[in-house]
């Protein structure tokens, strides 16, 4: 159940009160970038992402169910809105190397997000090896990591079982303690 503020604050929404727009965008607009920005490590797109997120959700602020909690429903908009860019992305990408077969230029490349945003060798390390997850992996730990959703709330935004992202998670666990362990020599 939503508070009565932010009850408040969809109504005059759906009516069309720019204020109440702005007021609701400045609200959600960092976790929806954060959100974003760590499925899509771009910046410039990720706050594109999160512009069409908010649009996408006041168009669809009628469908919204207000038993559950909102910052749910406006993730599970942004997680699937970022995996359409990643769609489009990857077949940008996959026409690129088509280009570059032909021997002709491709799209300019951009360089990770970590190499600019993470100082810390370790963490680089760290975020590297959650960005090689296969993305089902990658969301639910990112999600549940950098976002701090529980575990309900993450089932509810990617519209799975509760059991389906613990799965995931101890996947990811595994996956990540492989990865980043100290390799021990051999005397």
């Amino acid at each position: 159940m939503i508070d009565h503020s932010l009850a408040t604050l969809i109504d005059n929404c759906q009516a069309g009160d720019d204020h109440a727009i702005g007021e609701l965008v400045r609200a959600y607009h960092p976790a929806v970038f954060r959100l974003a920005l760590s499925i899509l490590d771009d910046p410039a797109e990720a706050e594109e992402a999160a512009q069409d997120v908010f649009l996408a959700a006041l168009r669809a602020l009628g469908q919204y169910r207000r038993a559950a909690a909102f910052t749910t429903w406006l993730y599970a908009i942004t997680v699937n809105l970022c995996r359409g860019r990643l769609r489009r992305r990857r077949a940008r990408e996959r026409l690129g190397r088509v280009w570059a077969a032909l021997s002709l230029s491709g799209p300019p490349r951009r360089a990770p997000l970590e190499d600019h945003a993470i100082s810390r060798e370790g963490a680089a390390e760290v975020w590297r090896a959650i960005a090689a997850l296969p993305e089902p992996v990658r969301l639910v730990v990112v999600l549940r990591y950098y976002h701090d959703l529980r575990l309900a709330e993450i089932a509810a935004v990617l519209s799975v079982s509760e059991r389906t992202v613990h799965n995931r998670l101890r996947a990811a666990h595994d996956r990540l303690r492989g990865k980043l362990q100290p390799k021990v020599e051999d005397p």
